[in-house]
């Protein structure tokens, strides 16, 4: 019998806290009468989050004519919409890397955050609106992952390691080892954290997304196909062909034939290697 959410949530114990000042960050960025003043204030009380914005800012990725030197300058140039992905992919790394940072965690960030940057891409190709919120479902798809790490450390260990080694999917390894998987896990926290709706539903479906509400199959939709050309790359932990039904359902959603998607990977490409800067500040 399918576990219930109620039920998840106890096995899983607490739930990692959303950091402070990704919390304030998101909760000003949702007010309309929120100044960059406000996001200035709140940001710079965290020293390490400001030193990566400003490299962000002043990487290839937004080829500035001048160096930005200040963290105003910073939310000016990028907005609140880009600030708000960048505090939250730096709270994501971090969850992502809990405890010791091996082979398994260095892998799931990569993948993360490749699986980010061509879901964004994708949704510009596609003029999705809302591409900073594709952005940040694609580096939430797999958190769940890395809480079952941290909460079930040797077995879920265990079970990544036959992952890796070609021995089995993740998604039928998990519901047979724990009763529940890894995107109902990242639904969870995200609900925890009160993250949209649309984020939460984008995180559970994306392995079959025409589960989604019809309202939110669409980014569901993109994360998938974020997801498979992050492991057609090689970047990540499994067989690319194990995400082949969820592309299959993520291109009826969006209408995509096989030529039309290949139409766009070139320009997903091209933005990939121009997103390499920030990847490496990552």
């Amino acid at each position: 019998m399918p576990i219930t959410p109620a039920e998840l949530i106890a096995n899983l114990g607490d739930l990692p806290p959303l950091p402070q000042v990704a919390a304030q960050v998101l909760r000003i960025s949702a007010d309309p009468d929120a100044t960059a003043e406000d996001l200035r204030k709140v940001i710079s009380t965290d020293q390490a989050l400001t030193s990566q914005i400003l490299k962000i800012s002043n990487s290839a990725m937004f080829g500035m004519m001048r160096e930005i030197k200040t963290l105003s300058q910073a939310i000016m140039t990028l907005g609140f919409s880009t600030i708000k992905s960048v505090v939250i992919a730096s709270s994501a790394k971090n969850l992502y890397q809990r405890g010791a940072v091996g082979l398994q965690e260095r892998l799931l960030w990569e993948h993360a955050l490749v699986t980010a940057l061509a879901s964004r891409a994708l949704g510009k190709q596609l003029k999705f609106p809302r591409v900073e919120e594709a952005f940040i479902g694609g580096l939430m798809h797999d958190i769940g992952k890395s809480v079952m790490g941290v909460k079930f450390p040797e077995r879920y260990g265990a079970l990544m390691r036959t992952v890796y080694n070609g021995q089995g999917d993740a998604l039928d390894l998990e519901l047979e080892t724990f009763g529940f998987d890894h995107t109902m896990v990242g639904e969870a926290l995200l609900r925890s954290w009160n993250l949209a709706h649309s984020l939460e539903e984008a995180v559970r479906w994306h392995h079959q997304p025409t589960g989604a509400s019809d309202a939110n199959k669409p980014i569901a939709a993109i994360i998938a196909i974020g997801n498979q050309m992050a492991l057609d790359r090689k970047i990540g932990i499994g067989s690319p062909e194990s995400l082949a039904e969820a592309t299959t359902q993520a291109k009826e959603i969006l209408k995509l034939t096989d030529e039309s998607l290949e139409g766009y990977q070139a320009a997903i490409a091209e933005a990939l290697e121009q997103d390499k800067a920030m990847i490496s500040e990552f």
